[in-house]
């Protein structure tokens, strides 16, 4: 299991912050990356010198203020997390000053890859070769970015998954206390399936059911920021242009691509965009529709072909703006309990297909691991 640091609060708001952590969780919530915030917080306001735990108009003014190459999004969570506690406080009955209202609407596009440059995204990492620091990341990485682009899996859960969770014989993943904190199953394709049973019996055989399928050299966790590490090399190698921080093409677009290929491959079908959404929406992991109909907007933008199918069938639920979603208490945790017609065979049928050879593409020059 994934051991997950304690976060100790300081100062004289730390038992009230411990205790609003606890309250947070008992309603169903993870609250782990606003405990760290909360946490820098309570640091934060020890150079105030209170003697007792007062949100004052300054504290709070001083604590939102924009921070030098701070993303918005970082800033956001800052205020929220902020509220939120704020809002606990004052139904203890403590006097707090109104957080101003600052709305951000994010301007980010995703990257969103061809399928040509999924070929040669794939060719490249099959190409990455051995070091003795890493003796089996040339074979890991092939089968980690097949696995995020076919099921669209944030990187998180994917270096997550224990060789329990993966079931080798029915094709099943099970990604456990995600994002959102919902447990899901997640079908993959026959493709995908040779590609997993090949790299267990080939590279961890040895691995028992409590190690991590994509392990560091180690047997702990597979840390996101190498695999972050390897993509930008890979994509280098592939030839496909980095625009930069904040421009992509990011590691998570690989979700973002997975997304788009699918409703495409939906609406040159014929699939009803209608019925099938929800499907995408708890593949997906996401909170609620809105945050899967955004990707509707973007198959159009990204295919103008069949911009006319999406708006026929789904004008209503393309959003104009995105916005950041809200996460509800109680959500629905596997595929069945959404659409239970829907079977493990014909839901995996229906996502973008991997291979499990190398790629036929030109050859392009290896990469160290």
């Amino acid at each position: 299991m994934i051991t997950i640091t304690p976060i100790k609060m300081t100062g004289v708001f730390a038992r009230l912050a411990s205790d609003f952590v606890e309250y947070k969780k008992a309603q169903g919530y993870k609250y782990y990356s606003e405990t760290k915030v909360l946490g820098r917080f309570c640091r934060f306001t020890e150079s105030y010198n209170l003697d007792k735990p007062i949100l004052t108009k300054e504290l709070v003014n001083d604590w939102i203020s924009p921070r030098d190459g701070e993303a918005k999004k970082s800033r956001m969570h800052r205020i929220s997390c902020i509220k939120q506690f704020g809002k606990y406080l004052t139904d203890l009955g403590f006097d707090v000053p109104q957080t101003p209202m600052i709305r951000f609407v994010s301007t980010f596009t995703p990257y969103i890859f061809t399928h040509e440059e999924v070929a040669k995204l794939f060719h490249s990492a099959d190409n990455v070769r051995p070091v003795a620091q890493s003796r089996h990341m040339h074979n890991l990485l092939p089968v980690l970015f097949r696995l995020l682009y076919s099921c669209g899996l944030r990187v998180s859960e994917a270096v997550s998954l224990l060789c329990s969770d993966v079931d080798l014989v029915n094709g099943v993943l099970t990604i456990r206390e995600p994002k959102n904190g919902r447990d899901r199953y997640i079908p993959i394709t026959k493709s995908l399936l040779a590609v997993f049973q090949k790299y267990k019996s080939d590279i961890i055989s040895w691995a028992t059911d409590e190690d991590f399928f994509f392990m560091s050299h180690d047997r702990t966790i597979l840390s996101p920021n190498t695999v972050y590490q390897r993509f930008r090399k890979i994509l280098w190698s592939a030839g496909i242009h980095y625009g930069g921080k904040g421009k992509g093409p990011r590691l998570h677009d690989l979700r973002h691509t997975f997304a788009v290929h699918t409703l495409q491959r939906w609406v040159e079908n014929g699939e009803d965009l209608t019925a099938m959404l929800p499907v995408l929406s708890v593949f997906m992991g996401h909170a609620d529709l809105k945050a899967t109909s955004r990707y509707l907007r973007l198959t159009a933008e990204v295919y103008p072909d069949v911009v006319m199918q999406v708006e026929k069938t789904c004008a209503y639920v393309i959003p104009e703006v995105p916005e950041v979603a809200e996460v509800p208490e109680v959500t629905p945790k596997t595929i069945s309990e959404v659409t239970p017609k829907m079977t493990t065979e014909t839901m995996s049928e229906i996502m973008p297909k991997v291979t499990t050879e190398t790629v036929a593409m030109p050859k392009v020059e290896g990469i160290d691991s």
